[in-house]
């Protein structure tokens, strides 16, 4: 069942990416300056606790998410512990205990290069 649900959210995901829509706009929190990687850019993200994992949904337009030489990657930080590199913009943080923890995810290109973009948001897990 847990595994139908990821693809069908990963499903839907890809849809309404797919759809050409005007991108938000970003707030002052959100906007970093621009780098030579890329122009106009913003981070957001959704969270969804299921429970004691998180879905997450990274939505940044300009960043590439992928591994190699011209892609980039998502740390991910509970608790200020980094916990896993992310390829992917949308993924699963599986497993947390119960309480309250705090969720970072920074963007960062594969050459070691930092996009400044970073979101934090914290989770209650039952």
């Amino acid at each position: 069942m847990q595994k139908q649900f990821i693809i069908l959210v990963l499903f839907l995901f890809a849809v309404f990416g797919a759809c050409d829509k005007p991108a938000p706009k970003a707030t002052a929190a959100s906007v970093a300056s621009a780098t030579p990687h890329q122009e106009n850019k913003y981070f957001y993200v959704k969270h969804d606790v299921k429970g004691n994992n998180v879905l997450m949904e990274c939505i940044a337009p300009s960043f590439p998410f992928q591994n190699g030489k011209d892609g980039g990657h998502v740390n991910v930080y509970v608790n200020g512990k980094k916990v896993d590199e992310v390829y992917t913009a949308a993924f699963m943080l599986r497993g947390l205990p119960t309480g309250k923890h705090v969720v970072r995810l920074e963007l960062v290109y594969n050459d070691g290069k930092i996009t400044g973009l970073s979101h934090e948001f914290t989770v209650m897990i039952p």
